[in-house]
């Protein structure tokens, strides 16, 4: 799974995505929007989230496919929508009973950040 190059308005998931699952990008994009909005910014969380998991497609080689990097970017949809079900259901919250969905998705983007890094990809 990689970001496309030549089906991108802004990083190229969408169109890697849909390259990878055969809908049409402009489906995954407005479902993009939509999350977004409607997650309180948790969709955006998780397109920066996927951006920096998914590697750039190369036009110049080709590359193979490894099931270690679908199960992260797996593990990265699957932990986000979960913090926001959690958060939309009321059980996300610190000692004091405030919210912690943004420290929350803060720490996840963070580990993803992390781990490109150390990776080196």
């Amino acid at each position: 799974m990689y970001r496309s190059f030549t089906d991108r308005v802004l990083g190229g998931v969408c169109g890697g995505l849909s390259a990878r699952f055969r809908v049409n990008a402009w489906i995954l994009r407005v479902l993009f929007v939509l999350f977004a909005v409607f997650s309180r910014g948790v969709g955006v969380a998780l397109y920066l989230a996927l951006w920096w998991a998914m590697p750039q497609e190369s036009l110049i080689e080709p590359r193979r496919a490894s099931p270690l990097r679908f199960l992260l970017i797996l593990l990265i949809l699957v932990v986000l929508i979960g913090v926001w079900l959690a958060d939309l259901n009321g059980t996300l919250t610190g000692p004091d009973d405030r919210p912690v969905l943004w420290p929350a998705v803060l720490m996840i983007l963070s580990s993803v950040f992390l781990l490109q890094q150390v990776r080196g990809t």
